[in-house]
């Protein structure tokens, strides 16, 4: 046999004991598909469980501790309470450093050191409702005029507790939507209500500069009238689902860090000086609401009217604050007009007052905190003074 003819043989011999091999191969390798199938979803199962459970850890690592995130404005505080009749608030234990001031909020979610609830026997207590006035924009938080008014009447007897639940962007609707949600909790004898002209502006222009997230669904309650606004989107179910995660909200907002759109915040700050009767209307009924929760607590309420910068000018006018003064004579509420306060300062060269248009300065709280105290003491709405500690 040739050698040709040999290597035929041979190839023909391994072919034949190859085949078979080559043969099964497929066959083995189809019964290996749902093995490997089946390790790729146990895989999958394993690598989904162990991420739903750090960040179930998470999660409850930055309640416990109270972390919201750390951000260069006090939109980074805030968070959407759909589910909520007051629709938005402050995280607890939230922290902002804006303009080297220090934001924080304690367990509540507010801006103020922790009260306790139910209050304690034999204090007398005060609720102070506001937007970012009375939150303290602009100045530490002791210097803010709740603060200044509970330092200026430590050593009362009975105790005066002072408690400031004011979340910037608040209106008179949100006020007292938290009032008779949370507030009320805090057992009040007195509530004093931070009222500043912008209240009577499109609310969804104050409440998006806050939350930076359109808030969908708004009451006709909660815009003076005429509705301004146009019918807001619902939130995404994936908009929605984020906002209730802290571990969400703080992923988001320290990878897509968000902008404000300075249009936002003129129409927050427009002046409104000449409210129409239908404003002043709107005013009554969210004041009445509170004077009507608050009573059911056993407590008054008074509404305290910041001015605004310009009007340190004598030769402007002071009408809104004549007729809400005129509104509280009428519905039975004190209404604290602090405009001669403030212009008396400026007379005096005291200064500056204001930080902004609307936002008092440390100096500008302290003359706020003098004239509350005095026109509670006037109105006798607060316990008895024992003796000084009357100024802040």
């Amino acid at each position: 046999m040739s050698g040709f003819a040999k290597r035929q043989n041979v190839a023909a011999v391994f072919d034949k004991v190859k085949r078979p091999a080559y043969r099964m191969a497929p066959v083995d390798g189809m019964a290996a598909r749902p093995r490997v199938f089946a390790r790729v979803v146990f895989g999958s199962l394993l690598v989904g469980a162990g991420l739903a459970v750090g960040v179930g850890i998470a999660e409850i690592a930055l309640r416990a501790f109270g972390v919201g995130g750390r951000a260069t404005d006090l939109r980074g505080l805030h968070e959407v309470h759909p589910e909520r009749p007051w629709l938005y608030g402050m995280r607890p234990g939230a922290e902002v450093v804006a303009g080297g001031v220090r934001y924080g909020t304690n367990a509540e979610g507010f801006r103020d050191r922790p009260h306790a609830r139910p209050k304690p026997r034999g204090t007398f207590r005060v609720v102070v409702l506001g937007d970012s006035i009375a939150f303290g924009y602009g100045v530490p938080v002791e210097r803010a005029f709740p603060q200044l008014i509970e330092q200026a009447l430590a050593g009362s007897s009975p105790p005066i507790d002072v408690v400031n639940l004011a979340v910037s962007g608040y209106n008179p609707y949100t006020e007292a939507a938290l009032l008779a949600d949370v507030g009320l909790s805090y057992e009040p004898d007195l509530v004093l209500v931070e009222f500043c002209i912008n209240d009577l502006n499109d609310p969804t222009l104050h409440f998006d500069a806050s939350t930076f997230t359109a808030l969908a669904n708004l009451p006709d309650e909660a815009f003076p009238p005429p509705r301004r606004a146009a019918p807001r989107p619902a939130l995404s179910p994936a908009d929605g689902l984020c906002e209730r995660l802290r571990t969400c909200t703080v992923a988001r907002d320290l990878l897509f860090p968000r902008a404000l759109d300075g249009s936002v915040v003129a129409g927050t700050l427009a002046p409104h000086e000449e409210p129409s009767d239908g404003e002043i209307a709107w005013l009554r009924a969210r004041y009445g609401e509170m004077a009507q929760a608050a009573a059911s607590a056993g407590a008054r309420v008074a509404i305290v009217v910041f001015p605004w910068a310009t009007q340190m000018d004598p030769r402007t006018s002071g009408h809104l604050e004549e007729r809400l003064v005129g509104l509280g004579r009428d519905a039975g509420w004190p209404v604290i007009d602090l405009l001669p306060a403030f212009r008396a300062a400026t007379a005096r060269g005291e200064g500056p007052l204001f930080v902004d248009l609307w936002h008092p300065t440390p100096l500008g709280h302290r003359v706020a905190a003098d004239a509350v105290l005095s026109a509670l003491r006037r109105a006798r709405l607060l316990p008895p003074a024992p003796s000084t500690h009357e100024r802040p």
